[in-house]
């Protein structure tokens, strides 16, 4: 059973120009939203931080970023550092769409790869699965090597993949993401 879910939030907003995961829509940040939808899911719901206090306003418990990488995999590392069981969830806090029935039915199509997340149509989504820890090494050694396409790194894992629809996983980048959702839901 997979019952920890590591929400990454350790990115910088540069292309939103300002910190996207504290921006309200539909009246909750970013951040709380993610929290809020893997709730009723996972019995623990973890943040992965790349700064010190930067989320003190929520109650989850806050990991840092593994310091010898850059990017999600700093995350990624940090999460199955801090897992205590074989596997855990790891999902990026700006996927506006995120829904616990995706987390449901990635988890029960597991089946122990090093990493089973969601297909898209135009490939990987490296931010939004189930990583397991025999991944670790690996990912290590990709992180002090200095490869940041998680993409690419997920390549070299034992993996498989679940297919979406595109349309599901809209992640929030810049202001005009956050203008499309509002276009979407007026």
């Amino acid at each position: 059973m997979i019952d920890t879910v590591y929400i990454l939030a350790g990115g910088q907003s540069r292309r939103m120009g300002q910190d996207k995961l504290l921006m309200e829509c539909d009246g909750l940040s970013f951040l709380s939203r993610t929290v809020q939808t893997c709730r009723p899911v996972f019995s623990e719901v973890k943040l992965v931080a790349k700064q010190p206090g930067k989320f003190g306003q929520f109650e989850n418990e806050i990991i840092y970023d593994w310091p010898h990488a850059d990017g999600p995999l700093a995350g990624v590392v940090a999460a199955l550092e801090d897992c205590r069981q074989e596997c855990c969830f790891v999902t990026a806090a700006d996927l506006y769409d995120l829904d616990s029935e995706i987390f449901g039915r990635l988890i029960k199509s597991y089946h122990g790869e090093q990493y089973f997340g969601l297909l898209e149509t135009n490939g990987i989504q490296p931010l939004c699965g189930i990583y397991h820890r025999s991944a670790l090494p690996y990912l290590v050694s990709q992180g002090r090597a200095g490869e940041r396409c998680m993409r690419k790194i997920i390549a070299g894992l034992d993996h498989d993949m679940l297919p979406v629809d595109r349309r599901q996983w809209r992640n929030i980048n810049r202001p005009g993401d956050l203008m499309a959702i509002g276009d979407n839901n007026g």
